[in-house]
Order: structure tokens, then sequence, then C-alpha cells
């Protein structure tokens, strides 16, 4: 019986004596050293670098040679464009000019007829075609139309009898006005000044022959 004290008594002093040792070598929740704090994904990240911009400079060849062909075509646009404008200028202050003239003005046919000669001296010799009158005046204005028309050849026709009437007919304005206004339309004007029936132009002078 004594023994067995003796046994009970030693394993409980071992055991007591390992408890405190463990106990001195496991250090305070709060003193257990703490992992390294990870870094935060985004601060890992680096900043994205853009490449630099290509530059257009210097141009190659095939551009420049487009620039130049489009410089080019522009140019001649502009030239056709003033050309076309400057050629129908007359031509466009000759309608509005018509739209002055009325039938309560006596003299209509002469005003009439001074619109077409002030047309067609900005195209034809001036001279040659201040000299024309009556039927002679009559068949340039035909030969000038670009194509036939017996209606508007007609009003032409008493546009020339008229002016040389002491009364004219008040009945016939609106046809030769209107007569003057399509011949002011469909006239083909040349774009160079020319000489009248194949007469050489006002500043050539014939020649001479003994």
């Amino acid at each position: 019986m004594q023994s067995n004290n003796l046994s009970t008594n030693f394993l409980s002093n071992f055991l007591s004596s390992y408890a405190q040792s463990t106990a001195q070598s496991v250090p305070p929740a709060n003193q257990m050293p703490s992992a390294p704090q990870q870094q935060a994904p985004l601060a890992q990240l680096r900043d994205i670098h853009v490449p630099n911009e290509v530059s257009v400079w210097p141009l190659d060849w095939g551009w420049w040679a487009l620039i130049a062909v489009v410089l080019l075509v522009l140019f001649g646009l502009y030239k056709a464009i003033s050309a076309h404008i400057r050629h129908n200028k007359p031509r466009k202050q000759a309608l509005a000019l018509l739209e002055s003239v009325s039938a309560q003005q006596s003299n209509w046919p002469v005003r009439l007829n001074s619109v077409l000669k002030r047309t067609a001296m900005s195209y034809y010799s001036t001279q040659q075609v201040a000299g024309l009158y009556g039927k002679q005046w009559q068949a340039f204005l035909t030969s000038s139309l670009k194509s036939s028309d017996k209606e508007l050849e007609g009003g032409l026709a008493k546009l020339v009898n008229n002016v040389y009437q002491a009364s004219p007919n008040p009945s016939d304005f609106e046809t030769c006005k209107g007569a003057v206004k399509n011949w002011l339309l469909k006239a083909k004007l040349p774009k160079n000044k020319q000489a009248v029936n194949g007469l050489p132009p006002e500043n050539e002078k014939e020649p001479h022959h003994a």
C-alpha cells in the first residue's frame, strides 16, 4: 500500500514538473511572432507604359506625290470654274438687263435689240457686230444658235422688223422679248473674241493689193 502511494506521488510530481516546463517554453499569445504582412496585390502592379506615338513626319514620297496631284486638280478646277464664270458674265448681265424692258416703253424694240448687240460685242469683233443691221444682223443671230429653232428665229425676225418701224406692234412684245431671252440662253458664244462670218478681227488689217 505504501509503494502504491509513492508511485502515485512520483507520477503526480513528474506531470506537474512537465506541465510547468512546457508552459514556460511557450510564449504568451500576445508575444507570438507575427507572420510578415503580405503586400496588397494592386501595390505589386507596375504602371502600364504606352508606346510612343508614331510621327507622320517626314512624309513618304508617295504622300508628297498624292498632295501634288490633289493640288494640281484643285488648281485646274479653280481655273475652269473661273473661266466659266468669266465667260458667262456678259450673258448673265444681259439677262438681268432684259428684265428692265417693258411693253410700256415706246422704244422697246430698240432696247431689246441693244441687249443683243451689247452681248454679241462681248464675244465677237466689236466693230463688225456694231455694223450689222437688218437681214445681216438677223442672219448673224441665227447662225450663232447651237441648233435650228424655227420659233426662235421667227421671234428674232419680228424683233428686227419692229426696230425699223415708226410704231412697233405691241402684240409682238412678248414674242420678241422671249426670243431675246432664248437667244441669250441658247447662243453658242465663243470663249475668245472671234471675227464675224470668217472676216478678220477688228485689230487685224486687210492686206493691201496693188
